[in-house]
């Protein structure tokens, strides 16, 4: 039986990194992500602004948008992109999601069905900063590395 080439998305709202593995026994390299970067967060204003009501003495704000919420989401699209980019070409048949929860809440959101039919698994946990030779460790339990 043929390996399976498997990616290993690790991600945040700020950050992505890519690890491979071609099969068990095989360790795990890393790949690079050259050009997907996450878009900046530009503050509009230190506070919502402020209005007079329409009636009375009362002054209400303007709600405050999630520039936050905005630019994690319009990351993960750019990273669902990549991948699927990726998929078309065959560089990977299965993929490994491993991003903070609320990273991986907005990317399983914007998975595409291709890229949904190729996650083999997913990991709760924002592994980013760890190098990748402890990653074999936090991924025992769902492949061999």
């Amino acid at each position: 039986m043929k390996p399976h080439k498997t990616w290993i998305v690790l991600a945040d709202s700020g950050t992505v990194r890519i690890a491979v593995n071609d099969g068990p026994g095989k360790g795990i390299y890393g790949h690079s992500t050259e050009g997907l970067e996450a878009p900046a967060i530009t503050e509009l204003s230190d506070a919502p602004g402020m209005q007079n009501a329409a009636a009375g003495p009362n002054r209400g704000s303007i709600s405050d948008p999630d520039l936050k919420g905005l630019a994690a989401a319009t990351f993960a699209k750019d990273i669902v992109a990549y991948l699927e980019t990726a998929r078309d070409h065959g560089d990977f048949e299965r993929l490994v999601l491993v991003a903070s929860p609320a990273m991986l809440g907005i990317l399983r959101k914007t998975l595409t069905p291709p890229l949904k039919s190729a996650l083999h698994a997913e990991v709760p946990k924002d592994l980013t900063h760890i190098p990748l030779n402890e990653l074999p460790d936090h991924l025992s339990d769902i492949m061999l590395v």
